[in-house]
Formats: C-alpha cells, structure tokens, sequence
C-alpha cells in the first residue's frame, strides 16, 4: 500500500484537554486555516492534517469551528480578506491530499464564489477517506497514516470532454466533490469496526429494565443532543428519548445485499415502555442482546429476535416479507432477513420525526460506514425509503453521485410507505432490486 503521510505520532490527550469528552484542537483554529499568521507556519501540512484527521473521525464540526473564528475577526479591517485567505488554505489541503501537479484553485480559474461550507465538507470527505490511526495501548499515543489516493486533473478533464459552457461547469462541479476519489478509495471493515463509538454504550446494556435510567448517547453527541432537546421542550413530541437503546442500523450492516435507508426509530410508549418492561427475563435478555449486537456492528440477520420482532410491532417484517416471497419463494421467504439490514438517517427515537439542521457526531460515524461500504463492498445496493435530501445531506454529493452513477442508489417512489413492494417503491427499483437479490 502507498502511504501520502506516513507513521505521525499525536496524543489524545492534547484534544482533550478539559477532560469533558468534548474534543478541540490542539492549536487555535488560525494554525489551521489563517496561512498569514505565525501559528500556522510553525506546523507543517502533514501535523495539520493529522490533527484534522483525528479530530473529524471523532465529530468534531469543523464548519463551526471556522465559522466562529471568522466572526471573532470580522470587525478587525485587518481581515477583510480572510474568509478567502482560508478557502486558499482548505484548497492547498484538497491539493496535496490528491496529489496534482495542478492546483485546483488553477483548474476552477473561472468559478467564483465557491461556498465556504461546500469547500470544508470537501476536505473533510477527502480526509475521511485517506486517514487511518493505530493506538497505543499502553498510552494515549497514536500512529497516524493516510493512504496516497492520486487524482489526475488532465485525466478528469479530459473524460469530460468539454465542449460547451455547461460541460465545463459540471466539470468544474465534478472536481469539487470527492466522486473522484471515492472512486479509486479502499477502505478497511476493521479500521471501521475501531471507530465505532457506538460500541463503548455496551457496558450500560445489561439487566432486564429495556427502559434505561441513564441516557443512551453516542460518545460526542451530548452537547448536540441536550442542546436539542432543549429547544424541543415546547413541543416535547419531537425531544429525543434517550433512555431506550438507539438504534443506528439493524441486521448485518457491514455484510448485506441492500441496505434500506430509513429516517429514526419511532417510539411508541405502550410498546417500547410498557410493553418493554413486561418482559421475561430470558426474552429480556434475548433484546438486549440483539441490541448489543446492533450498536457493536455484530448483527448476523435482520428481524432476527422473536421479542424485538414483538417489541417493534412486527413492522419491518411486514414491510420485508413480501419482498422476500417475491425472491425466494413462498417456502424460502424468511432468507430476506439474511441479505438486507436497515439504516436509520438518525439512530435516537422521537415520538415525531426530529428537526435538526447541523449533523451529529454520529451521523459523521454513519456516513463512515456508508463510505466504506460503497468503497469496499461494491455487491450492495442502498435504497432511499424516506427523506431523500437529509440522506443527500448526510452523504454528501460526491458519495450520492457516486452510488447513483453505478447504479447502486434507488430512491422510492412513495415516502409514506415503507412496504418494499413494487407499488410503493416503484416498478423500476422493484425490478432492480429483485434481480439483485437473485443474483448476489
């Protein structure tokens, strides 16, 4: 393997320096982005990259962060300029993680205007799919590496093949996504298996109460979920209820033909709370095991517990079995469960579907492991059930462009329905997915 940056040493500590959980840089933001000033000088490209790395696997929202310190210094006349000083920044980062010989500032000579957030989204997906970290484990200390992904403009541009106006604006719109490198990425299951923080939720899941005293959080999500919550506490149907497992995906994520894109896990109180906490120990126990198997990413089939079949109402086995019978036959319909899993947009249920409008922690996480899947696991299709343009959000152009290009991204016809018959999904993408599923 061909290594852009190879063998930096970091440490943890050093984004943690508070001790709360909550993760910072280890310099001020300026040493990152401000290239006039002293702090950014004294670090070279590949420290700065290494502390990014780390710091975006975890969830941190660098947007904010650049964002905040541009308002800090909009008054100073001095920094007039400085939102364009750190577009140049971020884009000599895109450069030298692609590799060109040509600077991408050059190839888009005549775009103006390119969006601030666009621009930091894309250095963050193009980080995201070059870094690796190897830990330590008898310190806090870190061996960071990123992958060489070389991209050639020439190549790129001459696909393209411009001709008019219009070809050469898509060109240009092409280069600023990370299509191009998704394209020629391999990412690692175990690398993502290492970065699940789901899995440190696992030691509170035991017993039989399935209604929690303690909240259920993704390591990173705290500030953002409270935060909601508390602006939700007018309209209490759409809060987050935290004292019942999340749920960000179900069955084998990492190893299934079609993965169903849904929106949360709903919540219904008789079921998920009444209902819960009548249990017998051992059924208990079997959801709390399916459970554990969900958020470390171990789960071998869909709809696989009898309880949780019960406790979710049957719902997602009505809504796959048809499917099931029409691929494998009435007598074999159940191995549905085998080759399809579920992808919620956000894993915490809600009485009403959430609003929110900045991307948690571990949502960053679920788009991880979308990456990898559409890097490394080339078999699986993906089909969008609800809210097409927050999974185009979470996703991020290049990722969708890149699945809808290879046809490996439906999106259904129907979002008041999740039943994955060809009526509600729509003749086309049923046909598709059947002959997937045969096939595979």
């Amino acid at each position: 393997m061909n290594y852009l940056i190879g063998k930096q040493k970091i440490y943890e500590s050093a984004f943690y320096p508070y001790g709360d959980g909550i993760i910072t840089l280890p310099h001020r933001i300026r040493a990152y982005i401000d290239s006039s000033s002293d702090e950014f000088s004294h670090l070279t490209i590949e420290n700065k990259l290494c502390d990014l790395g780390f710091a975006v696997t975890r969830g941190i929202n660098l947007y904010t962060e650049i964002k905040k310190d541009i308002s800090e210094h909009a008054k100073d006349v001095q920094y007039r300029s400085y939102e364009d000083n750190i577009k140049s920044s971020l884009f000599s980062y895109i450069d030298y993680l692609r590799e060109t010989e040509t600077l991408l500032t050059e190839t888009l000579l005549e775009q103006k205007d390119i969006d601030l957030m666009q621009l930091v989204d894309l250095l963050v997906e193009e980080i995201l799919l070059r870094y690796n970290e190897y830990p330590d484990v008898n310190s806090n200390e870190y061996t960071i590496i990123f992958r060489s992904i070389p991209l050639d403009y020439t190549a790129i541009i001459t696909r393209f093949n411009i001709k008019s106006s219009e070809e050469k604006q898509s060109c240009h719109n092409y280069l600023l996504t990370a299509q191009e490198s998704i394209s020629k990425a391999v990412m690692n299951k175990d690398y993502v298996l290492y970065l699940n923080r789901w899995k440190e939720l696992l030691p509170k899941l035991s017993g039989y109460d399935l209604y929690f005293a303690d909240d259920l959080v993704f390591p990173g999500d705290e500030e953002y979920v409270y935060a909601y919550n508390e602006k939700q506490k007018d309209n209490p149907t759409r809060q987050l209820v935290l004292c019942v497992p999340p749920e960000p995906w179900s069955g084998n994520i990492l190893n299934s033909k079609l993965v169903i894109l849904s929106l949360n896990p709903g919540y219904v109180e008789h079921l998920n709370k009444n209902l819960a906490n009548m249990f017998k120990p051992q059924m208990a126990e079997e959801i709390m095991e399916d459970k554990r198997k969900v958020l470390s990413m171990e789960g071998t089939k869909f709809d696989y517990y009898e309880p949780t079949r019960i406790l979710g109402d049957y719902y997602w086995r009505k809504k796959i079995l048809p499917l099931g019978t029409a691929v494998y036959g009435e007598q074999e319909k159940e191995n549905i469960f085998n080759h399809v899993s579920l992808c919620q947009y956000f894993a915490y249920t809600s009485l009403v579907s959430p609003a929110i409008k900045n991307l948690f922690p571990s949502q960053k996480f679920t788009k991880m492991v979308l990456l990898y899947l559409a890097t490394s696991a080339k078999e699986v299709k993906f089909l969008v059930m609800r809210h097409e343009a927050q999974w185009k959000t979470l996703m991020g152009e290049g990722l969708w462009n890149y699945l809808y290009d290879n046809n490996r991204l439906l999106v259904s016809k129907n979002y008041a329905n999740q039943s994955l018959t060809e009526k509600n999904i729509g003749i086309e993408n049923y046909r598709i997915i059947v002959e997937h599923l045969r096939n595979n």
